[in-house]
């Protein structure tokens, strides 16, 4: 994905200016053709304060899911399909967006709305925390659908070090 930064200094006030050719669609973010990382940042950063789910718990889910690191992360690629059929960045399974959005979206939509795709996977963590109470078993059954602690619920619900994975800007 070709990016182009340029820093606008205006009346003392500092803009960055992002252009790319994403395929993705772009609802949702503030920046017009913004890079994915970016509207990913964007989108974990909106929807974690809505329904009130721990930035780290948020960004690890992201990370071990599909290895997202960061809004600098200029190679992000979200598109992925799971060995089980969970789809896009925060690998939502096509039925669990149907129970949680009560809405029949296709495959390809819940795999390129990064908007739809985040917000899906914050309601579903939050529906999971109001019946456990505990991130570390939250995060393991948003992983297995089974509410267990393993390696990956333990990770993502007490590692608050996520931006240790993130990529800087160069």
């Amino acid at each position: 994905m070709g990016c182009l930064v340029t820093i606008i200094t205006l009346s003392g006030m500092s803009t960055i200016e992002i252009q790319s050719n994403s395929k993705f669609t772009n609802e949702g973010s503030g920046i017009p053709n913004s890079p994915i990382s970016i509207r990913m940042y964007e989108c974990i950063e909106k929807y974690s304060d809505e329904y009130n789910i721990p930035k780290y718990v948020a960004y690890n889910v992201a990370y071990k899911e599909t290895t997202y690191r960061g809004p600098f992360d200029w190679r992000y690629n979200p598109e992925r399909i799971s060995c089980v059929g969970a789809l896009g960045p925060m690998q939502i399974m096509p039925m669990t967006s149907y129970s949680i959005n009560k809405v029949k979206y296709s495959n390809h939509k819940i795999m390129t709305d990064i908007e739809l795709n985040i917000r899906t996977s914050m309601k579903l963590l939050r529906k999971l925390y109001n019946k456990y109470g505990d991130w570390n078993v939250v995060c393991g059954c948003y992983n297995t659908g089974r509410p267990i602690v393993n390696e990956y619920g333990r990770y993502c619900g007490t590692n608050k070090n996520y931006k240790s994975k993130w990529l800087s800007l160069k």
